[in-house]
């Protein structure tokens, strides 16, 4: 009896499994088909735990509630703006030398044309590959102009959002007392109290790695930006931006961080002596803050296996792009404090964990 009863708690448990994987694609399919609609809601839920401390901060002393939101959110539209517009124009600067970059870019493959003893005759007197050189010269072309161009796109795109983002950040925040109450009414006593116990974990969780994230990022882009303003790196203060914004990516943002502006080094600098440095110290400074600061300051209250992390920055990040996989951790976080709370599917919860 007792191994017929545990074969159906397997057996069960492999069903909801099955369900819970079709649910999660289709689910899937759905938030890909809204994004436009879903993803200024998703940026906005994102944001509130950033100026959700701001805005106590601001009732703390006495502000109504409503003047302290208004003022967040204009805090929040000036800050979003004035990134923006900074990124904008150092790329449109950025785009102005390009061709600067284009001339050193064929000088150092002649100089690797001439280290593997390849004739120059390889080239057509304009500079352009032929044969088996074609598709280095697509790739010499196709760079930096469209890369500029999408991304120019993307912030133009971004920054027309953004007044939507701020729309649904305003509801937002005006309900952010309400759902506790509503949980209460809704359903009954103990249940209430389990939902408002699982709410609070999930914004006590979220808010914090999020606020503790955000000082390492913003200690990581400093870094980089007095660093390769030392080094006098053309643009430093874009790479400096990018640094802050993509260590909010786990495990591969810091490493894309890292090589943008090293690749601008190498065109820029002749003496491969100062690319070399340049390297080890941005290294240093993502190993020190990735190895000692960020598990201190955000600590692993978290608990989330690392596959789990990779597989999340995967599918959100095709599900959305950028801003997704800046969603990744928030979003399985959220997900792993649901499961533990359904007994049927805590199982679940347990294999996203870093420890059981």
């Amino acid at each position: 009896m007792i191994h017929t009863r545990e074969v159906m708690i397997r057996e069960n448990r492999i069903i909801i499994a099955l369900l819970s994987v079709l649910t999660v694609i289709a689910v899937g399919f759905v938030l890909y088909q809204i994004r436009s609609i879903i993803l200024p809601f998703a940026l906005a839920v994102f944001i509130s735990y950033l100026i959700n401390p701001v805005i106590e901060f601001f009732e703390k002393r006495h502000m109504p509630s409503v003047l302290a939101i208004i003022l967040a959110l204009i805090i929040t539209f000036l800050v979003i703006n004035v990134f923006g517009m900074l990124i904008y124009t150092s790329v449109r600067s950025f785009a102005a030398e390009f061709p600067k970059y284009s001339q050193r870019l064929n000088m150092l493959m002649f100089d690797v044309l001439d280290f593997l003893r390849i004739p120059r005759d390889a080239l057509n007197g304009e500079g352009e590959f032929s044969g088996g050189f074609q598709l280095l010269t697509s790739i010499r072309e196709l760079s930096l102009h469209r890369v500029i161009l999408n991304t120019l796109g993307s912030l133009l795109n971004f920054m027309s959002n953004s007044i939507l983002v701020l729309l649904f950040l305003l509801f937002i925040m005006i309900g952010r007392n309400q759902l506790a109450r509503k949980v209460q009414v809704a359903f009954e006593a103990q249940m209430a109290m389990r939902i408002a116990g699982m709410l609070k974990n999930i914004n006590k969780q979220i808010q914090r790695y999020l606020i503790a994230k955000s000082f390492t990022s913003l200690a990581t882009g400093l870094l980089f930006y007095i660093t390769l303003r030392l080094f006098d790196l053309e643009f430093a203060i874009i790479w400096g931006l990018l640094a802050f914004l993509l260590n909010f990516i786990p495990n591969i943002g810091s490493v894309i961080a890292t090589i943008l502006p090293l690749l601008i080094a190498f065109i820029q600098f002749d003496n491969i002596a100062i690319v070399f440095w340049m390297a080890l110290i941005l290294s240093s400074i993502q190993m020190v803050i990735g190895n000692f600061l960020d598990p201190r300051i955000v600590g692993r209250s978290l608990n989330l296996s690392p596959l789990v992390v990779l597989f999340s920055l995967m599918f959100w990040g095709w599900l959305w792009g950028v801003i997704g996989m800046f969603l990744a951790v928030p979003i399985s976080v959220i997900l792993k404090i649901i499961l533990e709370n359904v007994k049927s599917l805590r199982f679940m919860s347990v294999l996203m964990s870093h420890s059981s």
